[in-house]
C-alpha cells in the first residue's frame, strides 16, 4: 500500500532540528529514509530525500532553494572521490586545481585570487564548520553520508562569502549498530586503496565510529627530463567520532579527523601560445630539449615540484531539546592546515631560469556556532544564530635565481575575525502559501602583515580593515498540490574585501573592496507519475556589483607586471537550470541536469596585459580603477563572459540494477557529463580556453543480495578525453598559456565486505 503524506505533514518534517539530522545522523534519520525507501522500492517510487539545507531536516522537495543532493551509494557508483568530481552530478558547477590552488566556481562565481588573502564565492563546509580558504575545498571523500550543493547566494543560513553557492559534506554518524567494512582497490598506473569502518554501540548511549582510507597510484603526468611522474596519489586519512546521548533531550558528539597527503601535482605546464601570432620558448629553434606532448601526457622541465599536506580537523556538536518544538544546537570547530611545496618550477622548462625553494600554505581557524530552531505553534517556525571565526594564514613564499639564493622572499600574514548574526521566520499564511523572510549580518575584521626582501632589499608592509554587510532574504512559496512547489526568492549576498597577499610589495598594499549579489530567482519542485519522477526547474537573474577580479599592472620603475585584485563594475547572471530523476520501470533510474548560463560583466575597463600596446577602447579613455586613470590600451570588456561559466552544461546518468541469481545482484552506471567552451580569464582569449568536451564515467557491480560483498569495477573519463582544467595567459615575447590538464582515463576494481 502506498505510504503517502500530505503537504502539511511533509513540512512538519521541519519539526526534526538540525542537532537530530546532523548529530543523530544514522540514529534518527535512516530510520524516516529507509522507511521511504522500502515503500517505494516495490513500486519504484522515489524515496523522499531528506536534507538539513536551512538547519533542521527536510524533505529535498520541501525547500525553497536550488539542491543537488548527492548519497553516499552514488558517490561510490559515479567514481566520485573529492569535491572536484561532484562537477559529473550537480548542475552549474565548475572545477578546476593548478597545483594547491583549487578553483570552485557555480554559476560563473568563484574567487578572484590564488592566495591567502582571496576568498572563494563557493564555500564548502565540513559536517557543519565552514572552510577559511580555498586551499582546503577539496577534501577527499571518506564515510561520507550525503553532500548537499546549493546553487546561488547563501548569505543568510550558510552566510559566509557564499556568493555563489555552498557545498555541504557531512559524514556518517555514529550509528546504534555492531558493523564495519573494508574496501580493497586495485587499478591501472599501479593503484592501490584500502579504506573501511568500524561502528560499535558500546551501550544504548555511548556510540563510536572509526574510518579509514590509504591511496596510492603512480602519477599519470610524465616529466620525461627527470625521469619523474606527478599527479600520483599518496594519501592517508583516518577519522574518529564518539556519540554520547546522557539524556533522551541531549547528545554530544566528537569528530577528529587527520590527513596526510604526500601527492605531487604537476605545478604549471605549457599547454601552448597564449598569442597564435607568437611562437613559445620550446618552439624557438634556439630551445634545445624535445617539445612537450600534452596528447601523451609528457612533459619537460627541470625541478620535482613536491607536496606535503598534513591536515587536523575536530569537530564538537552539542545537541539539547529544550522543549518538544525547541532546540538548540552548538557546532565547534577547529582546522589546522598546513601546506609546503617545494622544488617548484616556474618557468615549466628544463631551463635553469628560477624555482620556488617553497611556497608554504599555514591555515589555523576556529570557529564557533550556536543555532536555535523552533516550531511556533502549526504555521510557524523560525531558525536563529550567532557565528564566530577565527583565522589565521601565512604564506612564506621563497624565489631562488642561479646565482642568488633567496632572491625574492615574501613572508604574509592575515588575521580573521568573523562575526554573523542570523535570524529565518516562516509563515504558513495558508495551507498552500507560505512566506520566509531572514537575515544575517556579518562583520569581517582583518589585518595584513607583509615582511618581505627583493634581491636583500627588506621591506615591510601592512593594512587592516573591517567589511560589514547585511543580507537579507524574501521567499514565497506555494503548493497547488501534494506533490508541488513553487516559490520565488530575493536575497542578496556578500563577499568580504580584503587585501592581496602576492602583489608587488614594492606598491602600495593592494586592498580591495567587498562584493555584493542580489539574487532574483523562481523554481517549480514536482513528483509526479505516483512518485516516479522528481524535477526541478530554476530561473534566476543575478546582478553583481564590485565584482572580485585579478588584473595585471606594469610596475612604470621596474618594468614587472604585477597581479592586483580589483573590482569591476558589474556582472550580470542569467540562467535556468533543470533536474530531473525517474525510476521508469523496477531497478533503473535516470538522472539528469542542464544548465543555460549567461553569465557576463557589465561596464568593465582594463588593461590586456598579452596586448599592452592595444588602442584604448573609445569608451574607455579617460577610465580609472581605484582612484587612478588606466594606462594607454585599456579596452572595454562589457559582455565578456566571466570565467569558468560555459553557456551550456549537462549531466546524464542512468543506473539499473537487477537479480543475477536468488543470491546476487547485477547493478550497472554510466555518468556522462557536457560542458561548451569555456574561458579562464576575464579577456576571453580563446587560447586561453577549453573547448566543448565530454567526460564519461562507468560502473558494473556484482553484489550479494544482503549487500555483505560487492564487486565493482570502474572507469573514468572511459574516452581519455584530453582537456584542461585551469589555464593562465602570459605576457611577452614568447606569450604561452600554462595551465593543468584534466583526469586521464583511470580504471580499476574495488571489492567491498560488509561485517
Amino acid at each position: 500500500m502506498k505510504s503517502k503524506m500530505n503537504r502539511k505533514t511533509t513540512r512538519r518534517i521541519g519539526a526534526l532540528p538540525i542537532g537530530v539530522a546532523a548529530l543523530l545522523g544514522s540514529v534518527a534519520l535512516p530510520g524516516y529514509a529507509l522507511a521511504q525507501t522500502a515503500a517505494s522500492s516495490d513500486e519504484a517510487m522515489l524515496e523522499e530525500v531528506v536534507v538539513t539545507a536551512e538547519k533542521r531536516a527536510e524533505g529535498l522537495q520541501n525547500i525553497p532553494i536550488a539542491i543537488t543532493a548527492i548519497s553516499s551509494a552514488t558517490l561510490e557508483r559515479a567514481g566520485a572521490k573529492e569535491v572536484g568530481d561532484l562537477v559529473q552530478l550537480t548542475p552549474s558547477l565548475q572545477f578546476g586545481t593548478r597545483s594547491t590552488n583549487v578553483f570552485i566556481a557555480m554559476r560563473g562565481i568563484g574567487q578572484a585570487g590564488q592566495d591567502i588573502g582571496s576568498q572563494s564565492g563557493v564555500t564548502v563546509a565540513l559536517d557543519g564548520v565552514p572552510l577559511l580558504n580555498h586551499f582546503m575545498m577539496n577534501p577527499a571523500f571518506m564515510d561520507i553520508e550525503r553532500v548537499e550543493v546549493l546553487r546561488g547566494p547563501q548569505g543568510t543560513i550558510a552566510g559566509r562569502n557564499a556568493t555563489g553557492g555552498a557545498i555541504n559534506i557531512y559524514s556518517k554518524a555514529p550509528a546504534n549498530t555492531n558493523d564495519g567494512s573494508l574496501s580493497a582497490t586495485l587499478g591501472d598506473r599501479d593503484r592501490k586503496g584500502l579504506k573501511g569502518h568500524i561502528n560499535r554501540a558500546f551501550s544504548g548511549q555511548l556510540l563510536g565510529r572509526l574510518s579509514f582510507q590509504r591511496e596510492e597510484s603512480e602519477g599519470w603526468l610524465k616529466n620525461d627530463f627527470i625521469g619523474k611522474r606527478n599527479n600520483d596519489t599518496d594519501v592517508f586519512e583516518v577519522r574518529g567520532q564518539l556519540l554520547y546521548m546522557p539524556t533522551a533531550t541531549l547528545s554530544f558528539k566528537a569528530l577528529v579527523d587527520y590527513t596526510r597527503d604526500r601527492s605531487d601535482p604537476g605545478f604549471a605546464q605549457i599547454l601552448g601560445r597564449a598569442d597564435p601570432a607568437r611562437p613559445t620558448v620550446p618552439e624557438l629553434p634556439t630551445y634545445a630539449y624535445p617539445q612537450n606532448d600534452p596528447e601523451n601526457l609528457t612533459f619537460y622541465f627541470n625541478e620535482p615540484n613536491r607536496r606535503d599536506v598534513e591536515s587536523v580537523r575536530a569537530t564538537a556538536v552539542a545537541t539539547w531539546e529544550l522543549s518538544p518544538d525547541v532546540t538548540l544546537t552548538s557546532t565547534t570547530g577547529f582546522i589546522d592546515h598546513e601546506i609546503d611545496l617545494t622544488d617548484l618550477d616556474v618557468d615549466a622548462t628544463p631551463n635553469n631560469t628560477s624555482r620556488f625553494d617553497l611556497i608554504g600554505i599555514y591555515a589555523q581557524q576556529a570557529t564557533q556556532e550556536f543555532t536555535l530552531t523552533a516550531n511556533l505553534g502549526e504555521r510557524a517556525d523560525i531558525v536563529a544564530g550567532a557565528f564566530y571565526m577565527r583565522g589565521e594564514s601565512s604564506e612564506p613564499l621563497y624565489l631562488s635565481l642561479p646565482t642568488f639564493q633567496n632572491y625574492l622572499v615574501y613572508l604574509p600574514e592575515e588575521t580573521l575575525d568573523s562575526y554573523a548574526a542570523y535570524a529565518q521566520f516562516r509563515y504558513q499564511l495558508t495551507d498552500q502559501l507560505r512566506a520566509t523572510v531572514g537575515g544575517r549580518y556579518t562583520t569581517d575584521d582583518k589585518s595584513y602583515e607583509m615582511v618581505s626582501s627583493v634581491a636583500g632589499t627588506p621591506r615591510i608592509s601592512s593594512d587592516s580593515g573591517k567589511f560589514s554587510a547585511f543580507t537579507p532574504r524574501f521567499v514565497l512559496d506555494y503548493t497547488p498540490t501534494d506533490e508541488t512547489l513553487i516559490y520565488a526568492s530575493v536575497s542578496r549576498g556578500f563577499k568580504s574585501g580584503g587585501f592581496n597577499t602576492l602583489g608587488d610589495v614594492s606598491m602600495p598594499v593592494n586592498r580591495f573592496n567587498p562584493e555584493y549579489v542580489w539574487n532574483y530567482e523562481a523554481g517549480l519542485k514536482a513528483m509526479m507519475f505516483d512518485r516516479r519522477v522528481r524535477m526541478g526547474l530554476t530561473g534566476f537573474y543575478a546582478d553583481y556589483s564590485n565584482l572580485q577580479q585579478t588584473v595585471f599592472r606594469l610596475n612604470d620603475q621596474t618594468q614587472v607586471r604585477f597581479p592586483r585584485v580589483e573590482n569591476s563594475t558589474s556582472a550580470t547572471i542569467k540562467g535556468v537550470e533543470l533536474e530531473a530523476e525517474a525510476n521508469p520501470i523496477r531497478g533503473l533510474r535516470l538522472t539528469g541536469a542542464a544548465t543555460y548560463l549567461d553569465a557576463t560583466f557589465g561596464f568593465f575597463c582594463n588593461n590586456d596585459p598579452l596586448y599592452p600596446t592595444a588602442q584604448t577602447s573609445p569608451s574607455c579613455v579617460g577610465a580609472s580603477r581605484d582612484g587612478e586613470l588606466l594606462p594607454p590600451g585599456a579596452v572595454q570588456l562589457e559582455g565578456n563572459a566571466l570565467t569558468q561559466a560555459p553557456s551550456w552544461q549537462y549531466n546524464l546518468s542512468a543506473q539499473y540494477g537487477f537479480p543475477v541469481t536468488a543470491s546476487l545482484n547485477l547493478t550497472a552506471r554510466v555518468d556522462y557529463k557536457w560542458q561548451s567552451r569555456t574561458y579562464f580569464d576575464i579577456y576571453n582569449n580563446r587560447q586561453n580556453s577549453q573547448a566543448a568536451y565530454g567526460l564519461l564515467n562507468g560502473s558494473l557491480e556484482l553484489a550479494s543480495q544482503d549487500r555483505a560483498w560487492a564487486l565493482l569495477a570502474w572507469v573514468r573519463n572511459a574516452a581519455d578525453e584530453r582537456y584542461v582544467s585551469q589555464g593562465s595567459a602570459g605576457s611577452g615575447a614568447n606569450a604561452a598559456v600554462t595551465g593543468s590538464l584534466g583526469l586521464p582515463r583511470m580504471y580499476g576494481v574495488t571489492l567491498t565486505r560488509q561485517f
